[in-house]
């Protein structure tokens, strides 16, 4: 997901938009759909022809360059409005929201770099939340539509959709994974940090330690706890020298310690 050629096979990140980083291309859960294919003879190119790159998505009160094509509002998409186009995540945080009746908004999840939304709405081709960013931000968008209509003429493209779900659905299902049975709310702290932290590894390129940029308001939301309630465990981890913070920034001094509060690990 880089601007101008892709980098090359190896493990890097990028300085992105302000102070997040860009994940490269190869650690993008998209880039199943991204490798070119052969059609009648000719290599066609996904990322070139229908591939809309690094599209920066403006959170509220940020300021970007003029110069720069960008979703202008924090919210990529809406609960319940028509599907159009999948998205992979560039730089910066989503959060993806529901919303009651009463207008009570609930976070049901969190993509980092790498990381898919939207495509769960294949199936009803309608969005099941809202996607809102979180900081500056930035996206790979591919139309549904214009994929559908490649995929026609291509199969191995569908092939490639099908491999890029199911790893996507395996990721959905060892993150739940992460949190069931999680009681306390020092386990689910613990498995927060540590589910995060694996998720951020692969851009990152750290083990132990995670940028924060999600309020701890929409933390607690997400967790189902209290904001006074996590404040107090983050006080409690840090304390026990479990956790170091920094700003933003989160050091996992102890990871053992917490994968066994969480019961989580790898």
């Amino acid at each position: 997901m880089t601007t101008g050629n892709k980098l090359a096979n190896k493990v890097v990140y990028q300085q992105g938009l302000g102070q997040h980083h860009t994940i490269a291309c190869e650690n993008c859960s998209m880039n199943a759909i991204c490798q070119p294919v052969e059609a009648d003879g000719q290599i066609l190119d996904l990322s070139k022809n229908y591939l809309s790159k690094q599209i920066p998505v403006s959170a509220q009160n940020s300021e970007l360059p003029h110069n720069h094509t960008q979703i202008k509002n924090s919210t990529l998409f809406k609960e319940q409005t028509p599907l159009t186009s999948i998205y992979a995540v560039c730089s910066g945080v989503f959060k993806l929201c529901v919303t009651s009746k009463d207008g009570y908004e609930k976070v049901v999840g969190l993509r980092y770099p790498g990381e898919l939304i939207g495509e769960d709405a294949l199936f009803l081709e309608r969005y099941n939340y809202s996607a809102i960013a979180i900081g500056q931000s930035s996206v790979c968008e591919v139309s549904v539509e214009q994929f559908s209509s490649c995929g026609k003429l291509v199969p191995e493209l569908q092939q490639n959709l099908i491999q890029l779900l199911s790893k996507q659905s395996y990721v959905r299902q060892t993150n739940f994974q992460s949190f069931i049975g999680k009681k306390s709310a020092d386990s689910l702290l613990a498995a927060f940090l540590i589910n995060v932290t694996k998720r951020n590894e692969a851009y990152s390129g750290s083990s132990s330690q995670l940028n924060l940029i999600v309020s701890r308001n929409d933390v607690a939301n997400f967790l189902g706890l209290r904001r006074e309630t996590l404040s107090r465990v983050f006080a409690k981890f840090q304390k026990e020298e479990l956790i170091k913070i920094e700003g933003k920034i989160i050091h996992l001094l102890k990871k053992e310690l917490l994968c066994d509060l969480a019961n989580f690990h790898s």
